[in-house]
């Protein structure tokens, strides 16, 4: 349960109940009967449009004066889902589509009669500020998947793909032409997209989803040719209908994109004080070039073959910064252009379910698993595997399937090392691996129903010794999944389950089973056991959801399980097993705008999970409401009450500990965003019953001082108390009471703040320059050590004042004697306070400088230290304390690495 949003209040029902009749009685404007009346049969009644069979050439100035454009039917009627839902659009919109051999052509007429709102930015950015105008093809007609394709009144170009519930996904780049014209009339756009950028069925005859819609910024108007009311479920399921089209699988069914970067590496060469020779691996300066490319080749009008050899990823920006004190793994999302396009081809399950994500695709080129030998002075680690190719077949079927294979190959990594006697060796860090995923859908002709499977595979080649007791050699996951919406998909059932099997040696699994997913060590765990001599382990999981999902009143109820030995982490992402649990959703939402209010809604949550020994590990009771004014500013309200519960991973693989009861609350608030100058913020407090207590506070502000330029700044700021971080276990056959084992914590006061600069200009929508710049910075500060005194207690004796005697020496390391010279044996945790500072920047220029065809120039910069409290800063009383004036004068003083690139791509379409 998220804590930004969800959160308790003692009478959310009173809450409800007085605040609907109070602001439904608002006074409001009055669709029209077409627009309120439910439909029964949406998709049997929906608008239809024509396309025609081009009569004359076109010439693409964005002037619609070609005479072949007189023959097209034209499309008009469009109505507002914003401001006034169900009218008329404000303005006239007239629309024209028609086809030739090789592409469909969509031309606009968007008559105006006020100013035009421009905006100049790169390919891709948000249009909602500028007037635009965007069409979207279902061309499979399947109601799951579309392609939007819309230009702003500058010649800004966006596409994306539109997935069934119509959430967006802009990483698709297919290769087409748009240009604009602004007159006194208003201003006029026409697209050409050409049929092998798109994917459709086969056939002569063809039938479309088709979805038109119009942006006027000056009035925060959104008009659409195809309308859905807000309190219903829209996308391509509730499109208009596109006649006329007659399908070609185009002349072109290759595309290659070849590419050369050429790199440069400035850094500070590390230096290991221990020995008296230089780091043979590393100068100040290195260079290095490399060629590769991807290519698309159109096996039929719906299914293409994507691959890539030797893919580069530069222009990527780098990963935020961030403090992990948890025993998970983080997870950042995937920038990569072959692994975002069609990726929606290899989603499973419901959206609502949290818990698993069986395709992760940055598994695959990740940072090496293995290391060098700890005799290892000075190392040249790679950053990340490398992939020696990657392929994948997508596409559709006629009679509704949907089809995706991926199989990506990463090689083989060796790390060369040097030892103390300058003797160099080499150590396998990572294994050759080859990645596989298969998915197939079955979609209804209506889009009502679905189900389909999805298969996953990791096969590691484990050849060089430390490799075999490190990972795993093989994974594989299978699942199926359902969904049923009825009743014009107001309500919805959606049921999944998978099973994954991972095999290895028996060192590899005892690794497994021990992992903070699962901890089977616990000694508590009556459910849980180790085997030291398995060599696989299987799991499942399961999850529904049972809902009404439109109308003014919604909710849902959802449950699921996962197994202890249920482990996707070789190709997905999991963070937790042995989970079961149920959830809910109650909401009430008024979208129709009244004197105060332009919307409003409010949201309940409760929640409960439980281990598979039926302990009662978490949940609780959420709540949120929000609501934007008439003038789009806009604001949120939540708070969420924590009852106590059980811990089973608090002592990391030793037994269940207590959580204390807690609450947070927060808000948000933000501007219209539109307006050339915005901010958001938000602010969130949290603490439980024993003193643990959070604080976090984000401010952004925009600023937009020419139609091209965009700037922005944003601080984040957090701080807090953990009453208990763990810090370590020891073995000691006297702490009988806690089976064999002290467990350490310490309270831990923790302090980061963060600031994230961006700065954007657009010369043309095809030259644009982007940069970003964040410091960060962030303190630890341990309190003294303590150990827990029980199992199921959140009750911990301090050392030197409960228990035993505890001193620190000039190294920054603490001696602890549980008893003070009774039968438990002493042992030393060093001190564990940091300060960390990072400032991590980039500086993108790109150029479209022809067709399909780009060019890059890449700066990045990164600077990192982290300062800990014993060694070489032991006696620093400056470590821990959170100073961000001198964290900030020392950030420039911190060696920089500066990685400079020029990456040239070149669209071939023979």
């Amino acid at each position: 349960m998220s804590q930004s949003r969800r959160g308790a209040i003692l009478l959310p029902a009173l809450l409800l109940s007085l605040l609907a009749p109070a602001l439904a009685a608002q006074e409001t404007p009055v669709p029209p009967a077409s627009a309120t009346a439910p439909a029964q049969d949406a998709h049997a009644t929906a608008r239809t449009a024509t396309a025609a069979q081009l009569q004359g050439p076109i010439t693409l100035d964005g002037r619609l004066d070609d005479a072949a454009w007189a023959s097209v039917e034209p499309v008009t009627g469009f109505l507002q889902l914003d401001p006034l839902e169900g009218q008329p659009s404000s303005q006239r919109t007239v629309v024209r589509i028609a086809f030739d051999d090789e592409a469909v052509y969509v031309g606009a007429m968007l008559f105006d009669t006020g100013p035009i709102t421009l905006r100049v930015a790169r390919r891709d950015a948000d249009l909602s500020d500028s007037d635009a105008f965007g069409v979207t093809f279902d061309s499979y007609h399947d109601h799951q998947t579309a392609f939007r394709f819309a230009v702003n009144a500058s010649g800004v170009q966006l596409d994306d793909v539109l997935n069934a519930t119509g959430d967006d996904d802009a990483s698709w780049n297919p290769v087409w032409d748009a240009a604009v014209a602004v007159g006194d009339s208003g201003w006029s756009a026409e697209l050409r997209i050409p049929f092998s950028q798109l994917r459709f069925r086969s056939g002569e005859r063809q039938r479309w989803g088709l979805q038109l819609e119009r942006v006027i910024a000056r009035d925060r108007e959104h008009a659409v040719f195809a309308f859905t009311p807000k309190d219903e479920r829209g996308g391509p399921a509730r499109f208009a209908h596109l006649d006329g089209i007659r399908g070609h699988a185009g002349a072109h069914r290759l595309e290659l994109l070849p590419y050369v970067v050429a790199r440069a590496d400035y850094r500070a060469v590390p230096v290991n004080p221990d020995v008296t020779f230089a780091n043979p691996y590393r100068d100040e300066s290195d260079y290095g070039l490399g060629v590769g490319g991807d290519l698309k080749f159109r096996l039929s009008s719906n299914f293409t073959l994507d691959g890539t050899v030797n893919p580069d990823f530069g222009q990527v920006e780098a990963d935020p910064a961030q403090i992990n004190l948890t025993a998970f793994e983080t997870r950042f999302e995937e920038r990569r252009p072959f692994f975002v396009e069609g990726a929606e081809i290899f989603r499973f399950g419901s959206d609502r379910n949290r818990n698993v994500h069986m395709v992760y695709s940055r598994r695959v080129g990740r940072a090496p698993q293995g290391d060098a030998p700890s005799t290892a002075v000075y190392t040249d680690a790679p950053d990340a595997a490398t992939i020696l190719g990657a392929a994948k077949i997508t596409g559709k079927t006629a009679n509704g399937w949907s089809m995706g294979v991926i199989d990506a190959v990463t090689g083989r990594e060796t790390v060369p090392f040097v030892e103390a006697d300058q003797s160099q060796r080499r150590a396998a860090v990572e294994p050759l691996t080859n990645y596989f995923a298969a998915r197939a859908r079955r979609s209804t002709a209506d889009g009502a129903t679905s189900g389909g499977a999805l298969l996953t595979a990791v096969n590691r080649r484990l050849e060089d010794e430390p490799l075999p007791s490190l990972l795993r050699a093989s994974g594989v996951v299978g699942g199926a999944d359902f969904r049923r919406d009825w009743h014009d998909r107001t309500y919805s059932f959606a049921a999944e389950v998978t099973s994954s099997v991972v095999r290895g040696s028996p060192e590899a699994m005892l690794r497994t089973q021990r992992s903070s997913a699962r901890y089977y060590q616990r000694p508590d765990a009556t459910h849980l056991s180790l085997d030291s001599a398995a060599t696989s382990m299987a799991g499942y999981h399961t999850f529904f959801l049972l809902g009404k999902l439109a109308g003014d009143w919604q909710g849902d109820v959802t449950g699921w399980a996962t197994s202890p030995g249920y482990e996707i982490n070789d190709f997905g992402f999991q963070t937790t097993a042995d989970r079961r649990g149920v959830g809910a959703e109650l909401s009430y939402r008024e979208n129709t705008p009244g004197p105060v209010f332009r919307r409003w809604e409010v949201e309940l949550e409760p929640e409960a999970t439980w281990n598979f020994a039926g302990d009662r590990i978490g949940g609780g009771v959420g709540f949120a409401a929000d609501a934007t004014l008439l003038n789009y500013w806009g604001g949120e309200i939540f708070a969420e009450w924590l009852p106590a519960s059980l811990d089973d991973r608090l002592t990391r693989g030793g037994p269940l500990a207590r959580r204390p009861s807690g609450h947070g609350f927060g808000a948000e608030l933000s501007s219209n965003e539109n307006l050339p100058l915005s901010v958001w913020m938000r602010a969130a407090h949290e603490r439980d019953v024993i003193g643990g207590r959070g604080t976090e506070a984000e401010f952004n502000v925009q600023w937009k001082p020419a139609s091209n330029v965009r700037l922005s700044m944003g601080p984040e700021f957090e701080t807090g108390r953990a009453a208990a971080q763990y810090v370590t276990s020891v073995g000691d056959p006297a702490a009988a009471a806690t089976f064999g084992r002290r467990y350490v914590f310490a309270p831990l006061e923790q302090t980061t703040l963060s600031l994230g600069l961006r700065a954007n200009v657009a010369f043309t929508p095809k030259l644009t320059v982007e940069s970003y710049l964040e410091p960060f910075v962030s303190s630890g500060n341990y309190g003294t050590y303590a150990q827990l005194r029980a199992p199921r207690t959140h009750d911990f004796a301090v050392y030197g004042e409960d228990l035993g005697t505890i001193a620190r020496d000039t190294a920054g390391m603490y001696h602890v004697d549980p008893d003070a010279g009774g039968p438990s044996a002493a042992f030393v945790v060093p001190d564990r306070d940091y300060t960390y500072r990072s400032l991590r920047g980039s500086a993108v220029l790109r150029w479209e400088w022809r067709r399909g065809s780009t060019l890059y120039l890449v700066w990045q910069q990164q600077r990192e230290l982290e300062r800990v409290a014993t060694g070489e800063f032991a006696g620093d009383d400056r470590i821990g304390r959170f100073d961000p004036a001198n964290e900030a004068r020392g950030l420039l003083a911190i060696p920089p690495q500066n990685v400079l690139q020029v990456k040239v791509t070149y669209w071939l379409n023979p």
